[in-house]
C-alpha cells in the first residue's frame, strides 16, 4: 500500500496543500521554514492519528483556524480513503467515509518510519523518549500491545493519583494491592512483546549499521526493565512503603529504558556525531525491516533532512540501502534540490519531485 494524495487544510503552516505521490522516491525540497518536514508529519498523522513531534492535537492547528483535516488516498490491494479532522477537542478518524468507532481501530491499517535530526533524543534524551520508539513500534502492528498499554496507562495514573492523594500517609495495603491487580497483567503482557520486540530488532541492526557505518564496533541494544529482575506482584508489594513516601508508582515497564553501545563503551557518552547519527538511522531502518517482516508490506519511510550532519559517503550508503527493491514508498526532504537529485540518480525506481 503506497499514499497516492495527501491533502491538507490548516494542518500546521500548511492552510490548503494538496500533493500527489508515486509508489517509489518522492522527493520534497524548499527552504527551510516552507513546511516539508510538517507534510511528512501529516503522512505519519495519517497512519498513527498522532503527531510525531507534538502530542497536543490543538497545537498543531494553523494560527487563528478552529480544525485541521489530513486527507489521504492509498492504493494497494484494498485502496481507502484516510480522512481525520480535529475541531473543538474533537478527533474524527473516517475510512471510506465511515467513521471508526475508537480511534484504537484505525492504527494498524499504516505502517511508517520516520527518521529525522529529532531523533538525536533516542540517544541523548531520557528514558521517556526510548520507551515512545519501542511504544510507537509495537502499537502499529500489535493491536492487544496497543490495548494493553492503554489499560496500563490508565491504570497507573488511577495508583499514582490515590497515592498522591494520600500525600505520604499509610494507606491500606490490601487498597493498595487491588490498584496493582489493574497493573499487573497489562505489564506483563507489555514486558514480554518488548523483549520478543527488541529481539527481532537484533536480527536486523548490527549489520545494517556496519553497512552504513564500515565501522569494526560492534553496536549493541540491551532492554532494561525492572520486570527483568523478578516477579511483578512481589516487585510492586515490596514497594508499597516506598511508593506511599514517594506519592508515585516506582516499580513497573514505565521505568524501562534502552542502553545503547558500541564495543564496550555506552553510546551516549563515547559516540561521535556519525556514529549516534549512523546508530539512530539503522536503528529505523531495522525497525523497518521488523514491520516488514510481521505484515509482509513495505511501511512508508519517511526521510526528514537526512543529508544534514552525515558526510556523502555515509549518505550515498544510506541512499543504496533504501533503493534496493526491498523498500517501498519513501517521502525525503532536503533544502538542495541537486543534492537529492544526484544521490538517488542511480536508484531503479518511479521518482516523483516538488519543490515548495
Amino acid at each position: 500500500m503506497y499514499l497516492q494524495r495527501l491533502q491538507l487544510f490548516n494542518f500546521k503552516n500548511h492552510s490548503e496543500r494538496s500533493l500527489e505521490f508515486c509508489d517509489g522516491v518522492n522527493t520534497l525540497t524548499g527552504a527551510n521554514g516552507v513546511g516539508k518536514t510538517n507534510i511528512l508529519d501529516a503522512v505519519h498523522y495519517l497512519a498513527n492519528a498522532k503527531s510525531y513531534f507534538n502530542g497536543i492535537d490543538s497545537q498543531i492547528i494553523e494560527h487563528d483556524k478552529s480544525f485541521f483535516t489530513v486527507k489521504g488516498q492509498f492504493e494497494g490491494e484494498v485502496p481507502a480513503e484516510i480522512l481525520i479532522q480535529f475541531e473543538s477537542g474533537k478527533k474524527t478518524i473516517k475510512k471510506n467515509d465511515k467513521v471508526y468507532p475508537r480511534l484504537l481501530d484505525h492504527i494498524g491499517m499504516i505502517q511508517t518510519v520516520f527518521i529525522t535530526p529529532y531523533d538525536i533524543d533516542l540517544v541523548l534524551g531520557n528514558s521517556e523518549d526510548r520507551r515512545r520508539f519501542i511504544d510507537l513500534s509495537l502499537c502499529q502492528i500489535d493491536k492487544a500491545y496497543l490495548q494493553n498499554l492503554s489499560t496500563y496507562k490508565k491504570a497507573l495514573e488511577k495508583r499514582n493519583a490515590l497515592l498522591k492523594t494520600m500525600q505520604g500517609r499509610y494507606i491500606d495495603p490490601d487498597l493498595l494491592s487491588s490498584y496493582d491487580a489493574k497493573l499487573i497483567p497489562a505489564g506483563l503482557l507489555i514486558h514480554k512483546k518488548r523483549q520478543s520486540f527488541i529481539s527481532h530488532l537484533l536480527t536486523y541492526f548490527a549489520s545494517i549499521y556496519q553497512t552504513l557505518s564500515l565501522g569494526s564496533e560492534i553496536p549493541s541494544i540491551r532492554y532494561e526493565s525492572p520486570l527483568n529482575e523478578g516477579d511483578f506482584s512481589r516487585l510492586l508489594l515490596d514497594a508499597h512503603r516506598l511508593d506511599m513516601a514517594a506519592q508515585r508508582t516506582s516499580v513497573g515497564i514505565h521505568k524501562d529504558d534502552l542502553n545503547f553501545g558500541l564495543g564496550d563503551f555506552p553510546l551516549k557518552k563515547y559516540g561521535s556525531q556519525g556514529q549516534i547519527k549512523s546508530f539512530i538511522i539503522a536503528l529505523k531502518l531495522a525497525q523497518y525491516n521488523y514491520f516488514q517482516s510481521v505484515t509482509q508490506n513495505h511501511p512508508i519511510l519517511l526521510l526528514d533532512d537526512i543529508f544534514e550532519k552525515i558526510d556523502e559517503q555515509r549518505a550515498q550508503r544510506l541512499i543504496d540501502m533504501v533503493g534496493a527493491s526491498g523498500y517501498g514508498q519513501i517521502l525525503i526532504t532536503d533544502t538542495h534540490a541537486g543534492r537529492v537529485e544526484t544521490h538517488f540518480q542511480p536508484i531503479d525506481a518511479n521518482k516523483l519531485h516538488h519543490h515548495l
